[in-house]
């Protein structure tokens, strides 16, 4: 099979564009957390409840600033911040709490997830979100609750859909949800909720796509992600966030370690899967932690749920959400309790809280080929491309990666084997392959002895697909691209 690939850099997180690894295996990196939150509930109103849900924490190109949408015990609040790190809180006079609207609150409701349209022509409609609330309406057959739209010409002033809800109990959905966008492989709006439990037996939290032509007609849901085999028996899919990166569709899903005895104990951390279309899924490294909790006794012990990927220079920010407090207690008289009363408290000697962190991880960097000892190869599938040279991002620093080029049917073209390859020997995110004689890259063809000596089809020939072959000795392959 042949595969065109564009400008795009090739991740090694499923099989698409690889045919075959010799020696060479598959292994995650999980990124790094290097300290404590950095947005915190610490205002009255918030108390000690700081929470990304959605998609909300993006970095505007056109402003140059980083702006949170995140849940706190008041409702939706809005922060910006100048480098995504150190966060301000406008006193915005919309909403009251306590009298006083001398806060940042902006939104009644929960989860908020928000997009800024490019598309949309009306500029009161250019953010656009969605939100988990209730309506003050006690003869609705669904009890009033579910997914919520609203739109607003800034990000701060809001107004709600005249139908909302726009997704209620009774199409399947509950609350959390993930809008991606408008999404141009689909042209329509796409989003990841959770259906009700009771689709499935026994009864499992997963997570699924659901697609709107406009973002108040939502289509049914489709399942995306649910627990398999290779999870353990009280393992649900919590919520799943998706970002689109480098071609592909990434998929952070928040997987929700459950009780074995009920009410005693439960946490929430991260995997990674992976789709080329946004619907079907992978997980390349099946059930194993992306981003782990913390230890007993940090910040975020009980909660690590990566929200928002926002690509900084060479790095990947990771930000999630993480807590020390579990999803449910065991109530004084048996069954469930509640948490409710836990943020700001200190309980058995910690202070209890929702917050924002970052984790860090290399850009490409969350999966990488790397020899089981010693050295081996990756060879391709054949491949079409438009560009001339081929980028690599590598640490091979202790050892080397060498190149080759060969036609479809794994012999070397001239001038492009392994020994005319200049061996790359260093750590970085965007190195150049080169060749002797500073050869640029070119598809398998026919020469012009093939052709009979005629030059005129020689010059207009087609290029063949062209494999690369990866010799890696001692080193890490991230990704590679050809631009």
């Amino acid at each position: 099979m042949t595969v065109h690939i564009g400008a795009e850099r090739q991740l090694f997180l499923d099989d698409h564009v690889i045919e075959e690894l010799d020696g060479l295996e598959r292994v995650m990196q999980r990124p790094a957390r290097p300290g404590g939150p950095v947005l915190e509930g610490d205002e009255p109103w918030e108390r000690s409840t700081a929470a990304i849900i959605g998609n909300s924490l993006h970095h505007d190109e056109e402003e140059g600033l980083f702006k949170a949408w995140y849940d706190t015990a008041a409702g939706v609040a809005y922060a910006t911040s100048p480098d995504g790190l150190q966060w301000e809180k406008p006193r915005l006079g919309i909403l009251e709490h306590e009298g006083s609207t001398a806060n940042n609150l902006i939104s009644p409701g929960r989860n908020f997830s928000v997009i800024k349209d490019p598309r949309e022509e009306d500029p009161s409609r250019r953010y656009k979100a969605m939100y988990w609330h209730t309506r003050r309406d006690s003869d609705a057959p669904w009890g009033g609750k579910g997914h919520f739209a609203a739109y607003s010409p800034d990000g701060v002033h809001w107004t709600p859909e005249s139908r909302n809800p726009v997704a209620d109990f009774r199409n399947g959905l509950t609350d959390g949800q993930f809008v991606l966008g408008w999404d141009t492989a689909h042209g329509k709006y796409v989003a990841y909720m959770r259906p009700n439990v009771y689709f499935f037996e026994p009864d499992k939290r997963t997570s699924a796509w659901v697609a709107s032509d406009d973002f108040i007609d939502w289509g049914p849901p489709v399942l995306a992600v649910a627990p398999d085999d290779s999870d353990a028996p009280e393992t649900e899919y919590y919520r799943m966030t998706v970002a689109k990166y480098e071609g592909i569709y990434l998929g952070f899903i928040w997987v929700y370690h459950n009780d074995q005895v009920e009410f005693a104990d439960q946490s929430r951390d991260t995997a990674l899967a992976v789709s080329r279309n946004g619907i079907t899924w992978s997980k390349p490294f099946g059930s194993e932690a992306f981003l782990q909790t913390g230890a007993p006794g940090d910040w975020d012990s009980r909660w690590a749920g990566v929200c928002n990927m926002i690509p900084v220079g060479d790095e990947l920010r990771l930000y999630y959400s993480g807590a020390n407090i579990p999803h449910n207690i065991m109530a004084e008289g048996g069954g469930r309790g509640s948490v409710r009363d836990w943020p700001g408290r200190v309980i058995d000697g910690e202070r209890r809280a929702y917050a924002v962190g970052i984790a860090r991880l290399r850009r490409d960097g969350f999966g990488a080929l790397r020899p089981k000892s010693g050295e081996g190869t990756l060879t391709t599938r054949p491949l079409t491309f438009l560009g001339t040279k081929l980028h690599l991002n590598v640490e091979s620093s202790g050892g080397s990666v060498e190149v080759e080029v060969t036609d479809a049917g794994g012999q070397p073209l001239e001038g492009y084997s392994r020994a005319d390859c200049v061996p790359i020997s260093t750590d970085s995110t965007d190195v150049m392959v080169k060749w002797r004689g500073d050869k640029a890259l070119v598809h398998a063809t026919d020469t012009a002895a093939d052709l009979g000596g005629d030059m005129l089809a020689f010059r207009s020939r087609l290029r063949k697909p062209a494999k690369l072959r990866f010799h890696l000795r001692n080193a890490s392959l991230y990704s590679f691209r050809v631009g």
